[in-house]
């Protein structure tokens, strides 16, 4: 029942011959009109008829309607036979990711995210949603903070949820079908939602026993849909989120389908009765306005709508009275809001604000979180883990602070119904939030520094010698969760570039919070491979009037060894020297220089006729260091005419190994070293 919009509907159907393609088309007309349940039946009786011999187009509208009744279980099991050809709409990757996520299967979920945002790179829900299984995976090991169960007699086998205090006990609403009714709501086929009352087996908190649930107050029940409700903390005002049926004017959307929207009305109890409920100032025949939440100084009120103008799909507002009279609505800004759907808002005694939202990085479905007060703003939300949260839908939470009790609702398997109302007992420790950890860079061209879009950039964690590959998007840049805080080694690589990697230190939280972020200490920086450009090796030095390789100067070889393993490129390698000495004398310690460094690159099993030495001396000096010309110059000057380069001379048409490939591995693929060439990372250690 976690919708912000109540489809009211009144249809006349075509009557048609009830063929197997009429049923599907039966099906689709049910499932534009919101009506689930019958298409649910349509769809069955259409797949007895068929033998389970049913179509892709038949199984993927199971899946979507089982889907939109939130039955991930099942809707998974419809898409897992309808994907295994391929789907009409990337979407469908999506929505089968996000019923694996909810039922805690998230390495399988992070793999169709992916594959989603490989084919929709425009959509930041793929690589955002895949990080939000990364990030359940790890806060599966976080010790347990509370101890939950389920409610008991207050539950039923349709969907019971949203819990506020009243009297000696409780109001909530449900969907429970007590009585035989033609008046059934199309979406769930259940009875419309109606307040009902249960009262505690125990003055002392939430965690206790209940006795079955009986309706509610009279004022607080319609013909439609009721609740969730909010009191005042002297029950003398209510707030109830309400649908009416005609003359209501509801809303019509692109089809002409009529929607009846949720509304707020309010009720005052004079002498131990409710008045009727009257509309409240907030509503519109535009958009929704619902499950308002009211603090304990009934002063401040927050809701939840799906106006134009948020952030997503419903978003958290709130309103401040003075002097009786209510401010302008705000938004609780994308501190609070996201671009998946914020609901069922509750202000604590202390005035912290507890919701669910499916936009924050969470364990599945819609899971809790809190952000503190703080003069009217609010600190970044903390997901209040495990297990409070769950892979599925858990929501509307109420807590009594002196005992360290409440309830909350949720779906998760092994409940009586739909959703069910849990109770939780807090463990000596609040909980510590599970903290995010993000770490971003970019890459971009040395020369240009213009970004490289597509790039693989190759993530070596040291501690557990995994790597995970990433894909940089189109502004040349990444980012991505860690699981932990370890060591870690990048390196970026790109066809027809040079690649550059960097080695990190370990990583360490300065100032613990929800969510971390690191950046690479720089940009990550390819050279482009053409023809004839010169790339200087850093670090190539020799002892005087000598060319041997000295041991330092081998990773710096070792880098063009790596390079020509990777590249079907054909190489010479240049040697130069300073002004110092004679013409003659130069140029034959820069040859021997030059075929000194080659033979060391052919050694380690380069073809020697892809490589060629060249002794410059000093006819390409890079600085005014010309002693002819009586030139001051410093020793650092002197250095950089004494260099070691390479140029690309050609390209090796038919190499004898195939080159390195980056591109054919996978955005979120994790891989071995013994799956990259020989020595990929050896110079970045």
């Amino acid at each position: 029942m976690k919708i912000l919009r109540y489809p009211i509907l009144t249809i006349l159907l075509i009557f048609i011959v009830h063929s197997a393609s009429a049923q599907l088309k039966d099906a689709k007309k049910e499932m534009s009109l919101y009506n689930y349940s019958k298409a649910i039946e349509i769809l069955q009786k259409y797949a007895e008829k068929k033998k389970g011999k049913i179509s892709n187009e038949a199984m993927l509208l199971l899946a979507e309607s089982y889907r939109k009744q939130n039955q991930p279980l099942d809707a998974k099991n419809w898409y897992a036979k309808a994907l295994s050809t391929n789907p009409e709409k990337p979407v469908e990757y999506f929505n089968y990711a996000q019923c694996l996520r909810s039922c805690g299967e998230y390495p399988a979920a992070r793999q169709f995210f992916l594959r989603y945002d490989s084919l929709v790179p425009g959509d930041k829900r793929g690589k955002l949603y895949a990080g939000f299984c990364d990030s359940a995976m790890t806060w599966q090991s976080a010790k347990a903070v509370c101890e939950i169960k389920n409610a008991g007699a207050i539950n039923s086998r349709e969907s019971d949820f949203g819990p506020v205090r009243y009297n000696a006990g409780i109001l909530f609403a449900s969907d429970r079908m007590e009585k035989k009714s033609d008046n059934r709501y199309g979406w769930t086929g259940n009875d419309y939602l109606h307040i009902y009352f249960s009262k505690s087996k125990s003055a002392q908190g939430f965690y206790n026993e209940f006795d079955p649930a009986i309706p509610g107050p009279e004022s607080l029940n319609g013909k439609y849909h009721d609740g969730p409700v909010t009191f005042s903390a002297n029950l003398r005002e209510a707030f109830i989120t309400r649908t009416l049926l005609y003359p209501d004017k509801g809303k019509k959307d692109p089809d002409h389908i009529r929607t009846h929207l949720l509304k707020i009305y309010m009720l005052v109890n004079t002498g131990g009765k409710w008045t009727t409920p009257e509309s409240f100032f907030l509503n519109s025949d535009d958009h929704s306005v619902g499950h308002p939440a009211l603090s304990a100084s009934g002063d401040t009120l927050v809701y939840v709508s799906d106006q134009e103008g948020g952030s997503g799909g419903t978003n958290l507002y709130v309103i401040y009275r003075k002097n009786g009279k209510w401010s302008e609505p705000a938004s609780l800004g994308t501190v609070v809001n996201t671009s998946g759907n914020e609901m069922f808002p509750y202000l604590a005694a202390n005035g912290d604000l507890y919701f669910a939202s499916d936009g924050l990085p969470g364990f599945g479905g819609l899971d809790i979180f809190v952000s503190r007060n703080q003069a009217k703003s609010w600190s970044s939300p903390v997901n209040m883990g495990q297990p409070l949260n769950s892979a599925s839908d858990d929501f509307s939470i109420l807590i009594d602070p002196k005992e360290k009790t409440g309830l909350l609702s949720s779906n998760r398997p092994g409940g009586q119904g739909s959703d069910d109302i849990y109770s939780f007992r807090m463990l000596p420790e609040l909980p510590k939030p599970p903290q995010q950890v993000f770490i971003a860079g970019c890459v971009k061209d040395r020369t240009t520094f213009e970004p490289i879009p597509l790039a693989t950039v190759f993530m070596l964690d040291r501690a557990t010698e995994k790597i995970l590959v990433i894909k940089t998007d189109g502004k040349g840049c990444f980012r991505t969760p860690l699981a932990s805080l370890p060591r870690l080694i990048f390196k970026a690589a790109k066809e027809s570039y040079l690649p550059d990697c960097l080695s990190m230190p370990p990583l360490a939280m300065e100032s613990p919070g929800p969510v971390a972020e690191f950046s690479l200490p720089r940009d990550l920086l390819l050279d482009k491979l053409e023809l004839n450009k010169e790339f200087v090796l850093k670090n190539i030095y020799y002892d005087f009037d000598k060319w041997n390789i000295r041991k330092d100067a081998e990773p710096s070889l070792d880098s063009i060894v790596t390079m020509m393993k990777e590249h079907p490129v054909t190489v010479e390698l240049g040697s130069h020297t300073d002004c110092r000495g004679s013409v003659e004398y130069n140029e034959i310690l820069s040859q021997h220089r030059a075929e000194s460094a080659v033979k060391y690159i052919t050694g380690q099993g380069i073809d020697p006729s892809r490589i060629k030495a060249k002794g410059y001396g000093k006819s390409q000096l890079v600085n005014r260091c010309n002693c002819e010309k009586n030139e001051d110059c410093s020793d650092a000057g002197h250095q950089a005419n004494r260099r070691t380069v390479f140029k690309i001379t050609g390209w090796v048409t038919t190499p004898a190994k195939e080159g390195f490939v980056p591109e054919k591995f996978r955005e979120g693929e994790i891989i071995g070293e013994q799956d990259l060439p020989e020595g990929f990372f050896g110079n970045c250690k």
